[in-house]
C-alpha cells in the first residue's frame, strides 16, 4: 500500500506541469478549483465532487478522468471505488487549460461492524463515572464470529483498559500520574482486521459544593448568613458516596470579591460573607483535567436566620428536608416546629404544610428529617422550617428542590426486550384524591367497618379524612369496579393490611408481615429467563429491618380489583429472594436496586418483610415507586 502511495504522489506534479497555458488566454480557463482536496471511500462506495471553472462567467465545464482507474472511476464527478488501493481523480477545463485533482484513497469493505456492551451485553453509546470506577466492557461484531479484540482509551487521564475490557477511569492515586477529577476521552476496540469504534468516556462528573454540613447539587442557589465563615469543598460522585475534592487540587473563582471572599487554611478552603445582605456571587471551580472553569452555584447573603434547612433527597413523588438550629441534636428536636411546602418561589401558594410537636419519636434521636409525599413528578417546589417555641417564631431561609420524572409504564402482552422497562408504577400518583384510587380500592375507617363511607367518591373520602389520609386496602366490592386501573392489577399476599398513603403503599401491621405483589409480568416474551432490574424507593419503620423481592412463579394471586379476593395467598419467601437493609426509620426514604434472575412470562414480584409472620416492628415498611427493567433474556 505505501508503494502505491508514493507513485501517486511522484505522479501529481506531472498533471500540472502538462498544463499549457501558450494561448493568448481571451475566453480561456484561468483554474479549476475542486469542492474537496481527498476522499477515502469504501470499495463499491460512492462519493460527489464538484468543479468550478474560473472566471465563473466562462459557464465552462470539466472533462473527468482518473489517474489509475483500477482503483476507482469517475463519471460527472460522481466516484466508485473500485478496489484497495490510492489514485488521483483529475478534473481537466474544457478548453485544456487548467487541471485540478484529487487524491482519493479506497479502503476494502465493511464486513461487519463492532459494538463496545456493558457487563450484561447492553450496547453502550457513552459512559460516565468517577475516578477508580471500573466497568467491564465486551465488544461484539455483527457477523457473529470471534474475532481477536484490541483495546485503548486515546488519553488515560481520563481512564485506562486492559485487553480483557476492563475499564477503570480516571487516574488513580497513589500513582505518578496526578489525580484527574474531570477528564474525557474515547475508549477504542478494534478487531485483528482495523474494523472498530469507539464511545465517549468521561470521568468524575460534578456532583455539588459542600458548604458547611451541607451538600447542595450543582445549579442549586445557596443562602448564606452575613458576616458568616463556611467550610467549602467540591464534591465529585463517588462509588457509594460524594467525596470530597482535597483542597491542593481545585482552585474557586468568584463573580463578586467584595461581599465575598475563599481563604485556604490548612487543608481546607473557607468561604467568608460580608456584611451586607441582597447581595450574590457566582462561583466556579477549576479542576485537574477541567478545559474551563465551571460554574456550579449562585451564593446569595440573605437575612440571618437561626435555622439552616438543607435539601437531602428526592424521589418523583418525594422531598426530603432536613434542618438545624446550630446547637445540638438534642437540641433540634426538643422543640416543636412546622414545615411548610410551597407551589412558587414567592411562597403565595401552599402545597402542604404540617405541625410537629416537640420531641417527635419520628426522629429517634436522630437529625429532624421531614419527607413530602404525594408530589408531582418532575416539578419544582419550596422548602421553609419554622421554630414555633413559646410562641417566638425562628424561620429559615427558603430553599427549592425538584421531584424527579417518572414515567409509568403498564404490563402489556407484547413481548419485550432486552433493555426495555417492562412496569413502572409512582404510587405518589395514587394518593387518595385521584380517581384510580377511589375506584380501585376500599378502605376501613374507625375500625372495621367496610360500610363507614356510603360514597365512595374521591370528593366524600377526601372531606371526611383529609386529603392526606393514609386508608386501608381491602375487599370493598362496591368500591372496586374498574379492573383496566393501574394498582387494581396489583396484588396483596396471605395478609391484607396494605394501606394508601398520599406517595406511597405502607405495609403493616406489627403481628405479621404483609406483601405487596405485582402484576403479572405477561411481555416477558415466552420460553425464556429473564434477567430483571428493580429499582425502588422505600423506608423502614426501624433502622436494620430487612425488606426481600421475591419472585412469585406459577403461582396465581388474586388482584385488588378482584371481587373474590381472599387475601389467603401464599407467598414465597425461600428461593429466588434478594434482600435489603433500611440504614434509617420511617423519614430516611432511600434509593435500593436489586437484580432477580430466573423470571418467566406471568411471575410477579413480591415486596415485603423477610417472613409472613413474625412479631416485630420491622415488619412495617413503605415503597414509594419501583421501575422493572430487562437486563438480559436468556
Amino acid at each position: 500500500m505505501k508503494r502505491i502511495i508514493i507513485a501517486a504522489i511522484l505522479l501529481l506534479p506531472a498533471l500540472f506541469a502538462c498544463t499549457d497555458n501558450s494561448g493568448d488566454g481571451k475566453g480561456s480557463a484561468t483554474d479549476v478549483v475542486l469542492s474537496r482536496d481527498n476522499i477515502n471511500l469504501m470499495v463499491g462506495e460512492i462519493a460527489t465532487i464538484t468543479a468550478t471553472v474560473l472566471p465563473e462567467s466562462l459557464g465552462m465545464g470539466v472533462v473527468w478522468s482518473v489517474l489509475d482507474d483500477q482503483y476507482a472511476e469517475v463519471k460527472d464527478g460522481v466516484i466508485t471505488g473500485k478496489a484497495e488501493g490510492v489514485t488521483y481523480v483529475v478534473a481537466t477545463s474544457a478548453d485544456g487549460y487548467q487541471k485540478a485533482a484529487c487524491m482519493v484513497s479506497v479502503n476494502p469493505p465493511v464486513r461487519y461492524t463492532v459494538t463496545i456492551n456493558n457487563e450484561y451485553g447492553m450496547p453502550l453509546s457513552a459512559l460516565y463515572g468517577y475516578p477508580g470506577m471500573v466497568v467491564n466492557l465486551s465488544a461484539s461484531t455483527s457477523d457473529g464470529e470471534v474475532h481477536r479484540f484490541t483495546w485503548s482509551v486515546d488519553d488515560e487521564a481520563a481512564g485506562t483498559v486492559s485487553q480483557e475490557g476492563r475499564l477503570t477511569l480516571g487516574a488513580l492515586p497513589g500513582k505518578d500520574a496526578a489525580y484527574v477529577y474531570d477528564a474525557s476521552s474515547y475508549v477504542r476496540v478494534v478487531t485483528e482486521e482495523e474494523f472498530g469504534t469507539r464511545i465517549p468516556i468521561r470521568s468524575s462528573l460534578l456532583n455539588g459544593l459542600q458548604l458547611g454540613d451541607y451538600f447542595n447539587s450543582v445549579g442549586t442557589p445557596i443562602m448564606v448568613e452575613k458576616n458568616g465563615s463556611y467550610p467549602i469543598a467540591v464534591l465529585y460522585e463517588g462509588e457509594y458516596k460524594p467525596l470530597s475534592i482535597p483542597a491542593d487540587d481545585v482552585k474557586f473563582e468568584l463573580s463578586n470579591t467584595d461581599d465575598f471572599s475563599i481563604v485556604k487554611e490548612g487543608n481546607q478552603y473557607k468561604l467568608i460573607t460580608g456584611a451586607k445582605a441582597g447581595v450574590s456571587t457566582k462561583i466556579s471551580v477549576i479542576m485537574p483535567g477541567s478545559a474551563e472553569k465551571i460554574e456550579v452555584a449562585e451564593i446569595v447573603i440573605d437575612k440571618e436566620y437561626p435555622i439552616t434547612a438543607s435539601f437531602v433527597r428526592a424521589s418523583s413523588s418525594t422531598l426530603t428536608f432536613t434542618w438545624t438550629e446550630k446547637v445540638s441534636v438534642d437540641d433540634d428536636i426538643s422543640k416543636p416546629y412546622t414545615v411548610y411546602l410551597y407551589k412558587n418561589e414567592d411562597c403565595t401558594e401552599l402545597e402542604v404544610s404540617f405541625s410537629i410537636s416537640a420531641g417527635n419519636g419520628c426522629w429517634n434521636s436522630r437529625q429532624p428529617c421531614y419527607v413530602f409525599t404525594g408530589l408531582a413528578p418532575g416539578t419544582q417546589y419550596w422548602f421553609k422550617v419554622v421554630d414555633t417555641t413559646s410562641g417566638d417564631s425562628k424561620e429559615s431561609a427558603v430553599i427549592s428542590a425538584t421531584t424527579e420524572e417518572f414515567n409509568i409504564v403498564m404490563v402489556s402482552s407484547e413481548p419485550a426486550s432486552e433493555g426495555d422497562i417492562i412496569l413502572a408504577e409512582d404510587f405518589g400518583q395514587m394518593c387518595w384524591g385521584a380517581d384510580e384510587i377511589s375506584q380501585a380500592a376500599g378502605y376501613d375507617v374507625g375500625g372495621n367497618s367496610s360500610s363507614s363511607y356510603m360514597s365512595r367518591s374521591a370528593a366524600s373520602f377526601e372531606k371526611t379524612t383529609g386529603k392526606y389520609a393514609q386508608r386501608q386496602l381491602t375487599e370493598q366490592k362496591t368500591a372496586i369496579k374498574e379492573s383496566g386501573l393501574r394498582i387494581a392489577k396489583w396484588a396483596q399476599g396471605y395478609y391484607n393490611r396494605l394501606y394508601v398513603g398520599p406517595g406511597y403503599i405502607f405495609l403493616s401491621t406489627y403481628t405479621y408481615g404483609v406483601h405487596l405483589i405485582t402484576p403479572a409480568l405477561n411481555n416477558i416474551p415466552e420460553g425464556v429467563l429473564a434477567k430483571l432490574k428493580i429499582t425502588f424507593h422505600a423506608a423502614g419503620y426501624v433502622s436494620g429491618g430487612k425488606a426481600v423481592m421475591a419472585v412469585q412463579h406459577g403461582t396465581s394471586f388474586n388482584e385488588i380489583s378482584s371481587g373474590t379476593q381472599t387475601n389467603k395467598d401464599k407467598v414465597n419467601l425461600t428461593s429466588n429472594v434478594q434482600s435489603i437493609t433500611f440504614t434509617g426509620g420511617i423519614t430516611n426514604l432511600e434509593e435500593f436496586e436489586v437484580t432477580l434472575e430466573g423470571v418467566v412470562k406471568g411471575d410477579r414480584i413480591a415486596f415485603g418483610p423477610e417472613a409472613e409472620k413474625k412479631e416485630t416492628n420491622s415488619n412495617m415498611m413503605l415503597i414509594s415507586d419501583m421501575t422493572i427493567q430487562i437486563l438480559e433474556l436468556l
